[in-house]
């Protein structure tokens, strides 16, 4: 199977190739064997839902295969399964560091809306565009969250409550210095600052004015750039 035929696989269809199931969080992962390029994969599901987002593939870690065996892999399936799949009452729940954070709000704004008929708001030339007004006919409630439309405004005021109570956590986290420094220096190494010698990309993704920090933010802003510059060069 290739990748888009793997995604639009139904609930029943990839239970009838399954080789084992279990459920993680009220998701059901289903163990199919995709062939020989995706291999032994985890394929999620919840609510009869495909969440194709959050499948995993023997591809992408053939290492492992050939090192321990595909039981070895499953387990690997279910530990990060377990990792990044979150129940509501965990996204309402508190948040330890930024890690935990963008980990949840990735979730939230990618993987929580496939539970659920919509349809993305994206597409590119007038065949999209004419397919996007007729499904609003269906799914009449633009969702701000997930860049998306659906039919019951409830799924939209669901996911806004979790959002604000997660943006609310971000904004009493970034006050801890010790996390503030941990948030820092993920984003610097994603912007490649090291390279860029800047750190003003960064600020901007955190919604972060430099002149606005305190002096020890300030500090440690200047510490973690130079640290990811002695690491480029």
């Amino acid at each position: 199977m290739n990748i888009k035929e793997i995604q639009k696989l139904t609930f029943n269809e990839a239970l009838a190739l399954a080789n084992e199931t279990t459920e993680i969080k009220g998701y059901q992962v289903l163990f199919v064997d995709c062939g020989d390029y995706f291999g032994f994969s985890a394929l999620v599901f919840k609510n009869g839902k495909h969440i194709y987002y959050a499948n995993d593939y023997e591809l992408y870690h053939r290492y492992l295969t050939c090192e321990s065996g595909k039981e070895a892999l499953k387990e690997y399936y279910v530990k990060s399964l377990n990792e990044n799949l979150f129940t509501d009452s965990e996204l309402m729940g508190d948040v330890t560091d930024y890690n935990d954070f963008t980990r949840k709000d990735y979730f939230l704004r990618n993987y929580w809306i496939m539970q659920y008929n919509y349809k993305s708001a994206f597409g590119i030339g007038e065949k999209a565009k004419k397919e996007i007004e007729e499904a609003q006919k269906i799914y009449p409630f633009y969702n701000p969250i997930s860049f998306c439309y659906v039919s019951d405004k409830t799924i939209i005021d669901k996911q806004i409550n979790i959002f604000n109570h997660l943006d609310k956590a971000y904004e009493q986290i970034k006050d801890n210095d010790k996390i503030f420094t941990q948030m820092i220096s993920y984003e610097l190494a994603n912007h490649e600052a090291g390279y860029t010698g800047s750190y003003e990309e960064t600020l901007n993704t955190l919604g972060l004015n430099f002149d606005e920090l305190t002096e020890a933010q300030k500090n440690i802003v200047i510490q973690e750039l130079n640290k990811q510059i002695g690491k480029a060069y």
